[in-house]
């Protein structure tokens, strides 16, 4: 069964191939135009989008940034291909998810109204939504943690062709138990939020399109977000294409009113600008709601979701950042915000499953000159630990020191934060201490990564460091920084570091002092792999940290296998195993670029290597589930089914792998295999998500009945 969200790097796994059709539209440049530095740099990102919208056929996209007074969009391609129409800053998109964060501020005015308790009982204000076994609050919805289920037969409520009411939108799934007691299990879901409508039109007495053009998008200047209709006329509306095989053909007709606001909206990038600018500079809401909205979330078991009241919420790079992603039929959105650097940036596309990220992170490194994240690759693996300890402390101090000006914790509190990593991370035990590292982030760990990263923030902000220069240093410097700083100071007077994670970080700072600088070729041909594995080799000989360039390397492998030279991409795959040994991610681009070629046990061997490196990672169900659903979105069915088939090898009690691999079946015709991969599912656990819709395909499909109850 396929993932109703969008995530990051495992989406890029995908190998695309085919050449795009792209035509560049005029830019529209609001309030002031960039300055003559920032506008040549932009110039240079023309020809990246060029190249990246030919590699993965990508029919148009308009992308844009805002940053103070300077705002930039821009349309690249065609926003209908039959009729030649270019995309263009003004080209209206279907939003998808990112609505929901637009319906979290609308929740959250109605707080501040006093007409929504934000931990009553949804049915306070649905009184037609069915009690559960437990109470279901609104904050609970808010963060995904109400047990609130997603898509269970998705052949049926992700291909609905009438429009439906509020009232029939919420039909759709009143029925469906809960998948957890509330609080205990974040679900990322649609359902959740179309309640979250209902109960914005039952405190407001509108209707959610009505309200949200009142109190939302009218007072930012949103002229051009409006509820989606298929009937309606709607100006500068795109058309949506979808990739089978090398063809493009036209998205199928999904009515999307039944995700009214959850994904039922549609607007323009400038809008979206106007929405993440609007938010941070408290248009809308008031501080203590926004601060409010953009806390994460937590279980009742004390784990962080990463998610707060509709935003996506996680460091990127050691910055503070809020983001949304949205996909459906005929769109991919991506809305990212930089709220301390009054910062927005906001991509749209046409084209289904394409990879929408990519060109907010491009756009990002244009606009800062800062690279969008550090990749460092630690060659020892006695030191690996202390790199994860320090990168944690990185990505949660300076964010925290990026967002506010206040101390995080007391002095007590710090030197025990201190104490918990000197005891626990740096353990021998390498498991404990990977599990320990792990759960440092969180609530139920003592967020022990925040207490201590922010605290040595604190110090070098106040020796007079500007922590901005950790743009390029990274966790490395970081680290070191401090730990200069804390051995120069009075005995206790500041929290030390175990002397062995002292020197480890001090000499892996030193070799990443020597390497960082090291760049990527810009647009390598894959006939200069050999001069690059030479490049490359003399560079990082006997260095312990150097820069990770699997995600560059997995880029070459996708543009050669693009021009069918399956030899050059093997060859690029191969290089990143080379030199990234004890990468995950190396194995399993090499383990799926080995199973494009058709080496089906070489490929199985390199995920198993990449799975052993991180059970989590590259090759985790999640991961090789996302990456088969991707190469079907570009019309490879079947080599998305040798995903799959290689993933259930690699994970022979993944209820949803057999799930999804029934799903390809079905695509292919194969309704026997599709019956008994779905009772594989099935009997491999009777309650997973996808459980109800597999009885009932099983039944489509003319399989027997028996042995399908719960």
């Amino acid at each position: 069964m396929q993932s109703s969200k969008y995530y990051g790097f495992a989406g890029a796994l995908a190998l695309f191939c085919g050449v795009a059709q792209a035509a560049s539209a005029p830019s529209s440049v609001s309030p002031a135009a960039p300055s003559a530095a920032l506008a040549a740099r932009l110039a240079d990102f023309d020809g990246w989008a060029a190249r990246r919208m030919g590699a993965q056929r990508i029919p148009g996209v308009t992308v844009g940034f805002s940053q103070g007074d300077v705002e930039w969009v821009k349309g690249y391609g065609y926003a209908d291909l039959e009729n030649r129409v270019p995309a263009t800053a003004r080209s209206s998109y279907r939003l998808a998810s990112v609505t929901k964060p637009m319906t979290a501020v609308a929740i959250l005015q109605l707080v501040e109204q006093g007409k929504i308790d934000l931990d009553a009982p949804v049915q306070t204000y649905v009184p037609y939504f069915p009690v559960k076994p437990f109470p279901v609050t609104v904050r609970q919805l808010l963060g995904h943690l109400g047990g609130i289920d997603a898509y269970r037969n998705s052949q049926v409520e992700q291909h609905f062709k009438e429009h439906k009411d509020t009232r029939q939108s919420i039909a759709v799934f009143e029925q469906f138990d809960l998948i957890a007691e509330p609080g205990t299990r974040f679900r990322y879901t649609s359902y959740g939020y179309n309640l979250l409508g209902a109960v914005i039109e039952a405190a407001s007495g509108e209707s959610y399109g009505g309200y949200m053009r009142r109190h939302v998008w009218g007072p930012l200047g949103m002229d051009a977000t409006v509820m989606d209709d298929p009937d309606a006329v709607i100006a500068h509306r795109v058309r949506g294409y979808r990739l089978a095989g090398k063809e493009l053909k036209n998205s199928e007709f999904v009515d999307i009113s039944s995700r009214f606001s959850a994904g039922g909206t549609r607007a323009s990038v400038p809008d979206m600008l106007a929405f993440g600018r609007g938010v941070h500079d408290g248009k809308i809401l008031s501080p203590a709601s926004v601060a409010a909205m953009v806390q994460p979330m937590a279980t009742r078991a004390g784990r962080l979701t990463n998610y707060g009241m509709g935003w996506e919420i996680l460091p990127t790079g050691g910055r503070y950042a809020i983001a949304h992603s949205g996909q459906q039929p005929e769109t991919v959105t991506y809305l990212y915000s930089f709220p301390s650097r009054k910062l927005t940036l906001a991509v749209a596309s046409n084209l289904e499953r394409v990879n929408p990220e990519a060109f907010v992170q491009r756009l990002f490194e244009v606009v800062t000159g800062e690279p969008w994240q550090l990749n460092t690759y630690i060659a020892d693996a006695g030191a690996q630990r202390a790199y994860q300890v320090a990168q944690g402390l990185f990505e949660e101090g300076r964010a925290y020191a990026e967002r506010t000006q206040e101390a995080y914790a007391d002095a007590a509190a710090t030197r025990e934060a201190f104490t918990h990593i000197n005891q626990q991370a740096l353990a021998p035990d390498a498991r404990a201490a990977r599990a320990y590292i792990e759960a440092a982030r969180h609530p139920a760990g003592g967020r022990v990564f925040l207490a201590a990263g922010a605290s040595m923030a604190g110090a070098l902000r106040e020796s007079g460091v500007d922590l901005n220069i950790y743009s390029r240093g990274g966790a490395l410097a970081f680290a070191r920084d401090y730990i200069r700083l804390s051995q120069g100071a009075a005995a206790g007077t500041m929290p030390r570091f175990d002397p062995a994670f002292e020197q480890a970080i001090v000499a892996l700072a030193a070799s990443w002092d020597r390497t960082a600088a090291i760049a990527w070729p810009a647009a390598p041909a894959s006939a200069s792999i050999p001069a690059l594995d030479k490049q490359l080799r003399t560079a990082f000989r006997g260095q312990r940290a150097y820069p990770d360039f699997v995600p560059e390397l997995l880029e070459l492998a996708q543009a050669s296998a693009a021009r069918g030279e399956a030899d050059a991409a093997l060859a690029a795959s191969r290089l990143a195993v080379e030199l990234y040994p004890l990468s995950d991610r190396a194995h399993a681009l090499h383990g799926l670029t080995l199973l494009r070629a058709g080496k089906t046990e070489d490929a199985t061997a390199a995920l198993r290597v990449s799975l052993a490196r991180d059970p989590l990672g590259a090759a985790s169900p999640a991961a090789l589930n996302l990456e088969a659903y991707r190469l079907k979105g570009s019309g490879a069915v079947a080599q998305g089914m040798a995903v799959l088939q290689a993933a259930a090898s690699l994970h022979p009690r993944d209820a949803n792998l057999h799930d999804s691999l029934a799903e390809f079946y079905v695509e292919q015709g194969l309704r026997p295999q599709a019956v008994e991969a779905y009772r594989q599912a099935l009997q491999l656990d009777p309650r997973y998500p996808g459980a109800v819709g597999a009885r009932a395909a099983i039944l489509r499909l003319g399989g027997e009945t028996k042995a399908l109850a719960p």
